[in-house]
């Protein structure tokens, strides 16, 4: 755990709080079991991102917040959801997906700076899915590959 949050620089303290308080993260019993406790809360934060930002944009006209609650966060979901079917038999791909899990709340960032609409809930949720993102890549970066 330590190895991995030293990896995540500006976030090591968020990093460590994260994985001493997650049940499946603290009894892994190694780095693939590990790897997939932390892909599996960014897919479940995913989804409740996902539902968060559904409910806001069913009350606004915002096509940025369209676009987060759809094909944003449905691509945060997936490339969670994809590195954790990957990772005992394709390390390397399940790494880049845990990787691209970011590119969702990067999107969604831009397309709300656009339409000048500043929600700390939505900034402090990006931020989480990147952070989460960035851990679930530093873990499955100590996976050795199979060939």
């Amino acid at each position: 755990m330590i190895q991995i949050c030293h990896t995540i620089a500006t976030e090591r303290a968020k990093c460590m709080d994260i994985m001493k308080s997650n049940p499946k993260m603290l009894s892994a019993k190694n780095i693939v079991q590990l790897s997939q406790a932390i892909l599996e809360l960014g897919m479940n934060k995913g989804n409740e991102g996902q539902k968060f930002l559904t409910e806001l944009a069913k009350k606004s006209k915002s096509l940025a917040l369209q676009q987060c609650a759809g094909f944003d966060y449905d691509s945060v979901v997936g490339s969670f959801k994809s590195a954790l079917g990957e990772i005992k038999e394709d390390p390397m791909t399940a790494n880049y997906d845990a990787k691209v899990a970011s590119d969702g709340p990067d999107t969604c960032d831009k397309g709300m700076a656009n339409e000048k609409i500043v929600n700390p809930a939505i900034t402090e949720l990006s931020k989480e899915i990147r952070l989460l993102s960035g851990i679930a890549f530093a873990a499955t970066n100590f996976i050795p590959n199979k060939n």
